[in-house]
């Protein structure tokens, strides 16, 4: 059986599902903690820290998925496609959540939501960053 470094580092797919969560996850924890120092150490009010802290978390993620998960190399047209899988999914979620809440309640409509709208972003975000649509064309 592989180990956890192992299968961190490996080229398989499952390989780099992990990353993507491992990424996910530092980008999660980098969000808020970027919030809580804005909005504790600077004194800066929660909604503009929301904003700060999600632009800061949201560039490292993009940067991370590019060189860590999916070892590409980031460019412009990889950063809008980037942008609109997360904006696909943003509105994924807001949707599923609008459907679950009348099912499982308010409280855990974000969770099946998340079910459905994670793999789905994990689709998008690769293909956005290794499809050969976003790659740059080469000067002649």
């Amino acid at each position: 059986m592989k180990s956890l470094k192992e299968l961190v580092n490996g080229s398989g797919r499952l390989s780099e599902i992990l990353r993507f969560g491992l990424v996910g996850g530092i980008a999660t924890l980098l969000q808020y903690g970027i919030y809580v120092i804005f909005v504790n150490a600077v004194g800066v009010k929660a909604v503009p820290s929301t904003l700060i802290s999600y632009a800061i978390s949201f560039v490292a993620n993009f940067f991370l998925s590019n060189y860590f998960t999916f070892h590409t190399s980031p460019n412009a047209k990889k950063g809008i496609g980037f942008t609109l899988s997360h904006l696909i999914n943003m509105g994924m979620q807001v949707g599923f959540v609008a459907i679950f809440k009348g099912i499982v309640g308010p409280t855990l409509a974000l969770i099946p939501a998340m079910a459905i709208c994670i793999p789905c972003n994990y689709l998008l975000v690769r293909f956005a960053l290794t499809s050969k649509y976003f790659e740059k064309k080469a000067s002649k």
